[in-house]
């Protein structure tokens, strides 16, 4: 089953970002231009993050904003050959702006003489998404969640219980399962499996070996006490841990294709199948037998990805590009894409599967609502230290109310906050490791 080409996958005209925006009844209507130029889902991005208060003085920017929106549409209209529409938007939407009768000028000029090189052109995405970023540098800042409320240095601070050391001193990933009793983690090539005892006490139940590189990713099947680890560009293994101390665990089966090495996986929430992602940028499906079921080939993910699969089982949720998210019905390979302007280091699915926490290279984590046909960014946060390190951001609590993510500072980043907020106050909590 092979991917369609990047033609034929609804067009790169169908980005989706928010940008901080106003909300000024001129500037919403000056956005809805998007959706005469193929603009439909940024300009609803757009519309759902404006945050600006009626009190607020910002009519120099409406305006600006408003000049900068409408010209690209001019521009779009000539390259089109459109240009009676672009007469008509120069005269009765960008005019009475009040710009200088000098851009006035410049633009009738372009009427009735545009240039050779722009006629029959078609501005496209890169275009578009300039635009998109010279907006953003216009409108006032968006309101990121920074912490309000830190512990001082003479405050209490969070104390561990217990210190585990991982058999290979590094960490890289780490989940309890599902009932809670056990924990992996995983740096180097050994999975080290804890047990929590009704008693409070934690031991190191078991070391999981059999894997030639670092693994990256592990996860735990729900209701059932095995567990997929992956090495990187390595294969995906099927464990399954025993309860007992005389068993510990066995090696049930292993995932890959030669010449291919592994980057993720994932459960099907059914537990009849596994997702695994490869190095050569596809996604193959196989019953717990070890056959391989379907294959999608072609860019369908990156080299260091993560993997999702929607609560129902029906979409697959992976970085398909460093600053693209993909997010794909399997069956029926309908396709939405979420876009972000940097690289993008990880990624975390709430559990209901209607959030997805995105953390930036540029030490921002992003938080999108993904159950609409098109997603948009709920909120920004901006709290940890990142240079050079893969750092990931989950939701946590019972009710997955708050939101936590390491730092390169040492120290970790509890965010106290609904993910349906009301407001952009909140609390915080850093603590060190």
């Amino acid at each position: 089953m092979d991917l369609p080409s990047t033609s034929s996958q609804g067009g790169d005209d169908e980005i989706v970002r928010s940008t901080g925006g106003l909300k000024k009844n001129k500037l919403i209507r000056d956005i809805t231009v998007f959706s005469s130029l193929g603009y439909d889902r940024s300009e609803k991005s757009l519309e759902k993050s404006t945050e600006i208060n009626d009190g607020d003085d910002s009519s120099n920017s409406v305006d600006d904003t408003s000049l900068l929106i409408l010209e690209h549409k001019f521009y779009e209209l000539l390259s089109r050959g459109k240009f009676v529409e672009a007469s008509k938007t120069l005269r009765h939407e960008i005019a009475p702006l009040g710009i200088s009768e000098e851009i006035v000028r410049k633009l009738s000029t372009l009427v009735v003489s545009p240039p050779q090189n722009l006629c029959g052109q078609e501005l496209g995405i890169r275009s578009r998404k300039r635009l998109l970023e010279d907006l953003r540098n216009l409108l006032p800042p968006k309101k990121s969640l920074k912490p309000n409320h830190q512990h001082g240095k003479d405050e209490p601070r969070f104390k561990p219980i217990k210190k585990l050391k991982c058999p290979d001193d590094e960490v890289w990933f780490m989940q309890f399962s599902h009932n809670g009793k056990y924990l992996a983690a995983a740096g180097g090539t050994v999975v080290g499996i804890w047990k929590f005892l009704d008693s409070g006490e934690c031991l190191l139940h078991c070391k999981l070996v059999g894997h030639t590189q670092p693994v990256s990713y592990i996860t735990w099947k729900r209701n059932y006490l095995q567990l997929l680890s992956c090495g990187v560009e390595e294969s995906v293994k099927r464990w399954n841990i025993a309860p007992f101390v005389e068993i510990e665990y066995v090696l049930l089966r292993t995932y890959g294709k030669q010449n291919l090495g592994t980057v993720s996986c994932v459960w099907a929430p059914d537990g009849k199948h596994i997702f695994t992602g490869f190095n050569d940028g596809s996604i193959s499906m196989w019953n717990l037998q070890g056959e391989e079921v379907l294959s999608w080939q072609g860019g369908y993910t990156t080299r260091i990805a993560d993997l999702a699969i929607s609560p129902d089982g029906e979409e697959l949720i992976s970085t398909y590009r460093y600053n693209r998210i993909l997010l794909f019905k399997w069956r029926t390979e309908a396709r939405r894409y979420i876009d972000e302007f940097e690289h993008i280091i990880s990624f975390t699915l709430s559990k209901d599967g209607r959030f997805l926490l995105v953390s930036m290279s540029y030490e921002q984590i992003d938080l999108w609502n993904i159950k609409d046909q098109v997603p948009y960014m709920v909120m920004t946060y901006e709290w940890h230290i990142r240079k050079s390190y893969v750092l990931r951001a989950c939701f946590v609590g019972r009710d997955e109310d708050f939101i936590a993510s390491g730092s390169e500072d040492s120290k970790v980043q509890q965010m106290a906050h609904s993910v349906l907020p009301k407001s952009n106050n909140y609390t915080s909590t850093k603590f060190a490791c």
